[in-house]
């Protein structure tokens, strides 16, 4: 008995914003900097140091979620994910799943004369 079956390809893509600090702290970001040079207590995950989101990632993730039409929360929540990182001294991660900063909408592509809209899930901070 033959099936058929509908091929499903889920990519989970990181783009770097261009800022000029980190998403959390005012530390430079920048890019080839030697090693520990550009961190604080927050980076370090210090007792006591709270981070700020940066205001200028959430402008050009706004840009990001008009330009291919999802729907930006009104609110979104931010959750610690609980690593080793040997790069990474507190061992954990900032990350946006179950309320991330906007979901749906797409992106239109172009091959070989013909066109297909891949569809978006969610756009994290």
């Amino acid at each position: 008995m033959s099936q058929a079956f509908e091929t499903v390809v889920g990519l989970e893509v990181h783009a770097q914003l261009l800022t000029r600090t980190k998403a959390f702290c005012g530390c430079p970001n920048r890019y080839g900097a030697p090693p520990n040079s550009l961190v604080c207590p927050v980076c370090t995950g210090a007792p006591g140091a709270l981070p700020v989101l940066n205001g200028v990632a959430v402008e050009l993730a706004t840009r990001v979620a008009l330009a291919v039409g999802a729907t930006i929360r009104e609110q979104s929540v931010f959750a610690r994910k609980n690593y080793f990182y040997p790069d990474n001294p507190k061992n954990y991660q900032i990350s946006q799943y179950d309320r991330p900063f906007c979901e749906g909408g797409g992106v239109e592509i172009e091959r070989e004369g013909s066109r297909r809209f891949i569809r978006l899930t969610r756009i994290h901070l």
